[in-house]
């Protein structure tokens, strides 16, 4: 039988039983609107709650990823600060880190270099070290802005047996505009409280109430249950059903907060349409009978449709069946469908932020896995280049044992040993300069300096080795004037030059040349040799980078020229570059200078070179290497310098005390104190004794030391020995 059959018995034989039915079917419909607006409001309270925790993961993915970057290995943590400066979101979310101790090594807050506060977060950054898992904290005072903030701490790489944290600050402004759901009713409170109770969030009274404590029975609730609801009244006196659940990633409580008064009255409307259409039925059923019972009929087919639609994940849309029961079935399914999809949606973008994270983590792995190879390639280069100047220094020192009788074997040995030790100076040297190039720490001295008498220079310099024999330089230069210090200039083209010779086969022809363009003075170096491919010309100023070699010629050299090039290029306000049309093509390198103008010709001083004084320089020396000492005391006898020698610190003060001398030279590493020392000591038994620091410490402010400990000079091991002879003499003069 039918419905409105049914309906239309009902109305002539069950008028009284109808009534009944139809209290119970409010009553029905009563409590139906009330489950689904609370509900509601649970399903409200977890999608903020996954809002915060989408906010945390989103934050933890991207300090993880900084955690590992490569400046932590390197210690640049200026490089570090510009990276974690682009993950903020200023004013309300910055990056910094912190160390061991909870001290904050920068804040991308305040500027680099600003001075850190006093330790705050000692024991916070100790939890996260022990556990190794982030960790987020409560309402804490920011140390440096004086705000309300929340922290998030994430383990960062250890360096050189140190720890560190990565963090992120969030102010409550942040959480202001995250946290609170989008289609909250504007009647509904929505809250977000730390472990103690006191609120980070409220949606009313918002900057009045931070910090503040929450309702103690809110509070006691959270406590005890993760999630669930309760009935009390407000900070303002209204009584609401608070439904309350946690942050997975916070431990943070969320609350939403329903007014009673409109939970109850959610199925009022429903309730008097209903009474409504009762007493028409009851007036007019043999009339609406079956039109009611169509309308119910479409309206059970349609929840039918909604539910199985619910079920399947599809959108539910809202339909007007012209029953309020239906309709607000409905429209709490379509809530229902809107949460699930909002739901899906936060999973599916956390998702993608996961993918986005390991392939973030895959370029890293690839990046670093690059950078090993590529130190691995340098350690066996640069053990290959010390073994092969060794290996013949080596061999030279047992033929002058073995011929030492022999004058022309001697000669031989001897000059393989200078010029074996002149390859070993120059790889040191090379090192040291990209060394001082990477830490900012190279000066030049720039004076005026005619760019192609330099070049002249070099070339004529490079003809006279070996490693020029069977090949052809050609000159074409015109005078062309720049500021520059002569040394690197002089580094910069023998670069070049050399390169050009180490990929050139014997019998071609390298081309130098040196002219001026507008203002600008440019040299280039072309060969016809290897050439290049555009994947290798793109990086071959970068360290470490080689070009392929001669088919009959092994990988040589550090890889490091043509960056030292570049660097000191632009240390002169100049740039560089290199062109190939391919292997086998040949190359050019070309660098270009601002031009200046001419100087003024000065008068020609001449100055007649120094002949030996009668009265040679009385100098002692302080050198614990036995071998370095009787050898260095030969050639400055030789020189015609009186020699003293002392193998430590209390040998010299004792000399010191027995004789005078012109002038001293020390060692800074001896084995019973240091030159530094040595020197204040020896000045207050000779204080006019002019000292001279030689030592294979050779930064700034190693020099720096020198000079306060009384130092007129300092001259860097290995050093040639007319240099050492000069600073003699101008430490006595």
């Amino acid at each position: 039988m039918r419905i409105k059959t049914y309906l239309a018995a009902m109305v002539v034989v069950m008028i009284l039983p109808l009534g009944l039915a139809a209290l119970l079917a409010i009553k029905t419909v009563q409590e139906g609107e009330r489950r689904a607006a609370l509900e509601a409001l649970h399903a409200t309270v977890r999608a903020t709650a996954l809002v915060v925790d989408r906010e945390v993961q989103h934050s933890v993915g991207a300090l993880e990823v900084l955690g590992r970057s490569e400046h932590f290995q390197t210690g640049d943590f200026q490089a570090l600060y510009l990276q974690a400066q682009a993950m903020n979101r200023m004013p309300d979310v910055w990056t910094l880190v912190l160390d061991e101790t909870g001290t904050q090594v920068f804040n991308t807050s305040v500027p680099f270099g600003t001075p850190p506060p006093p330790p705050s977060a000692k024991e916070r950054v100790a939890r996260v070290l022990a556990t190794n898992k982030p960790f987020i904290s409560d309402l804490i005072l920011g140390p440096v802005t004086g705000k309300l903030l929340t922290t998030l701490y994430v383990p960062a790489a250890a360096v050189n047996g140190k720890r560190y944290v990565v963090a992120q600050a969030f102010t409550v402004q942040h959480w202001k505009g995250t946290a609170l759901w989008p289609e909250t009713r504007p009647d509904w409170l929505v809250a977000v409280v730390d472990s103690q109770g006191r609120f980070i969030f409220r949606s009313q009274r918002t900057e009045e109430l931070l910090g503040k404590d929450a309702r103690p029975e809110l509070t006691a609730a959270m406590a005890s249950e993760a999630s669930g609801m309760l009935r009390h009244s407000t900070l303002e006196g209204v009584d609401v059903f608070d439904a309350f659940t946690h942050s997975k990633t916070t431990g943070w409580g969320v609350a939403v907060g329903a007014p009673v008064e409109s939970i109850e009255a959610s199925g009022g409307a429903a309730v008097n349409r209903l009474m409504a259409g009762t007493l028409v039925a009851l007036l007019g059923a043999a009339v609406l009978a079956a039109y009611l019972g169509r309308k119910v009929v479409k309206g059970v087919e349609r929840a039918a449709e909604d539910a199985l639609n619910l079920g399947a994940g599809k959108e539910v849309k809202a339909q007007d069946s012209g029953l309020q029961e239906f309709n607000v079935l409905s429209s709490a399914m379509q809530d229902a469908s809107r949460l699930l999809a909002d739901a899906q949606n936060l999973r599916d973008i956390s998702e993608a932020g996961r993918q986005k994270l390991l392939a973030a983590e895959r370029v890293a792995k690839q990046m670093a896995e690059d950078q090993n190879r590529k130190k691995d390639e340098f350690l066996a280069m640069l053990g290959h280049e010390l073994r092969t100047p060794l290996a013949a220094i080596s061999a030279a020192s047992q033929l002058l044992d073995m011929r030492g009788d022999d004058p022309q074997a001697r000669h031989r040995s001897t000059a393989i040993i200078a010029r074996q030790n002149q390859h070993l100076q120059h790889i040191v040297d090379d090192l040291l300069d990209v060394s001082r190039l990477l830490a900012g720490k190279i000066g030049l001295a720039l004076v005026p300096a005619d760019l192609a008498a330099c070049a002249v220079a070099c070339v004529d310099a490079v003809r006279d080795t070996p490693k020029a024999h069977g090949y052809t330089l050609n000159l074409q230069v015109e005078p062309v004037w720049v500021q520059g210090d002569l040394s690197r200039l002089e580094q910069i083209i023998n670069n070049l030059v050399s390169n050009a010779l180490k990929y050139s086969v014997v019998g071609s022809t390298v081309n130098v040349a040196v002219r001026r363009r507008d203002d600008t003075a440019v040299l280039t170096v072309t060969d016809n040799g290897m050439g290049m491919e555009q994947d290798v010309l793109a990086n071959i100023f970068e360290p470490f980078m080689q070009g392929p070699t001669l088919g009959d010629r092994t990988a040589s050299g550090l890889g490091i020229g043509l960056a030292l090039v570049k660097q000191l290029v632009e240390l002169h306000g100049g740039k560089v570059s290199a062109l190939s049309a391919g292997l086998g093509k040949g190359s050019q390198f070309s660098i270009e200078l601002p031009a200046i103008a001419a100087p003024a010709a000065d008068g020609e001083n001449s100055q007649s070179p120094q002949g030996q004084d009668a009265n040679p320089i009385r100098l002692l020396l302080v050198e614990d290497n036995e071998d370095a000492r009787l050898t260095m005391v030969e050639l400055l006898t030789v020189m015609g310098v009186a020699v003293t020698a002392a193998r430590d610190g209390a040998q010299a003060i004792a000399l010191a005390n027995a004789e005078r001398f012109d002038a001293g030279v020390l060692d800074i590493g001896l084995p019973d104190m240091s030159g530094y020392d040595l020197a204040r000591r020896l000045h207050t038994v000779q204080p006019a004794l002019p000292l001279i620091a030689l030592t294979g410490y050779g930064q700034k402010e190693d020099k720096a030391a020198a000079s306060a400990a009384g130092f007129v000079g300092h001259v860097t091991k290995p050093a040639e020995i007319g240099m050492l002879l000069t600073a003699i003499r101008a430490a006595v003069a």
